[in-house]
């Protein structure tokens, strides 16, 4: 929680960061970041489908395996969103440094 807490801190900093100088192209690294904290902040919600679904398909049994591979798919998800809000990061920063 604690790491979401301080990427969500990063998203707010950068969405700050006066952007209003670059091409239009030129902010696909704050979209990165954007996609990146949406997919953090909805990757808890993979548990409950994971659960809806393998209940749905395997009766009471699937709430065990639907906890195991909502919480995989979780972590999945929001390991992606980490490496988008990171990369966004770095991109948004170096982009008009190097003059992309």
């Amino acid at each position: 929680m604690k790491q979401i807490s301080s990427l969500l801190v990063t998203f707010a900093f950068l969405v700050a960061l006066p952007i209003t100088s670059f091409a239009e192209e030129d902010a696909r690294g704050v979209e990165r970041v954007g996609e990146g904290t949406k997919d953090i902040v909805t990757s808890p919600g993979k548990i409950v489908e994971g659960i809806s679904e393998d209940t749905e398909k395997h009766g009471a049994g699937g709430a065990v395996t639907g906890t195991v591979k909502g919480s995989v798919n979780t972590a999945g998800q929001a390991a992606k969103g980490a490496v988008d809000v990171g990369t966004g990061a770095v991109q948004t920063v170096l982009d008009p440094i190097r003059g992309k």
